[in-house]
């Protein structure tokens, strides 16, 4: 897995998003063959979820447990 603390946008969530993106990525690369070309390129906190935008120009909605859609 790549560096999560080198995602557009990392550094400006609090402690428990961060926790919450981890255990996303975690999570998200492990449903992938060819994870990397689904990487995340930034991540933002909105008001109920986090964004976050995938190298293929998707976005994902990412929950407070982790769960995304």
């Amino acid at each position: 897995m790549f560096d999560v603390t080198k995602i557009k946008g990392y550094s400006k969530l609090a402690d428990y998003e961060k926790d919450v993106f981890h255990s996303f990525c975690r999570n998200f690369y492990s449903m992938w063959e060819e994870p990397e070309k689904h990487a995340p390129i930034k991540v933002k906190r909105e008001e109920s979820y986090l964004r976050v935008t995938l190298n293929d120009g998707d976005w994902l909605h990412v929950l407070g447990n982790g769960d995304w859609y």
